[in-house]
């Protein structure tokens, strides 16, 4: 057999580290948001079109957060220190028989879901991420494959683990699965995007510059 380099080229990071500060507060929460695939009548559209920030009632937790999301930031990919925010933040729920559609999150840069319940059973939803080779023009069936690999597969599939935090670019598009069980599924959704200047020439942009 010949000798062959591979370079993972242009990898897309999914950050998965476990929370050991206490997170209980969340439990708290009665304001969520419903994980369905027909989300968007007219109802859930005029009560949710302004965005919620649920961690703003509960900022040692977003700072938390945000701490966490710079040591990747800084530690794995090699950023300068920079200013973020968590601009929306919401508690997905989900009874059985619910899912959500394959989505991206727009208008921010990198996106976190935290597991918060002290339980996952089995049947619970698993999230499934989506890279980009479906944009390409040729299609392989799973029967086509010896092995499934992280660098052969189009998509790949998480079980929700206690206190679990996931950080990954918001353009990685993912989609829940459908819940099988009784016991409600929860989670925290969050956004994040600088708040500090960022770019270069005439793509730079400081949003200092609104006040101005």
């Amino acid at each position: 057999m010949s000798h062959f380099d591979v370079m993972e080229l242009f990898p897309t990071p999914l950050i998965i580290m476990n929370i050991e500060e206490d997170t209980d507060e969340l439990f708290e929460v009665k304001d969520f948001s419903e994980s369905v695939c027909s989300n968007y009548g007219p109802d859930k559209v005029r009560n949710d079109v302004r965005g919620k920030r649920i961690l703003e009632n509960y900022p040692h937790l977003r700072d938390m957060f945000l701490e966490k999301f710079n040591q990747v930031m800084e530690k794995y990919m090699a950023f300068k220190k920079k200013d973020y925010m968590v601009t929306t933040s919401w508690i997905t729920y989900m009874e059985k028989g619910g899912r959500s559609d394959r989505h991206c999150h727009r208008n921010c840069f990198w996106s976190g879901i935290y597991y918060f319940q002290h339980e996952y059973p089995e049947g619970t939803a698993k999230i499934k991420f989506h890279g980009p080779q479906n944009l390409g023009d040729y299609f392989f069936g799973l029967q086509e494959f010896e092995e499934l690999t992280m660098s052969n597969s189009t998509a790949w599939t998480y079980k929700p683990l206690p206190k679990t935090l996931y950080l990954f670019p918001s353009h990685l598009e993912h989609e829940i699965k459908t819940h099988e069980i009784d016991t409600i599924r929860q989670s925290l959704a969050f956004n994040i995007a600088p708040v500090s200047r960022y770019g270069a020439f005439d793509s730079s942009y400081d949003p200092s510059w609104i006040n101005n």
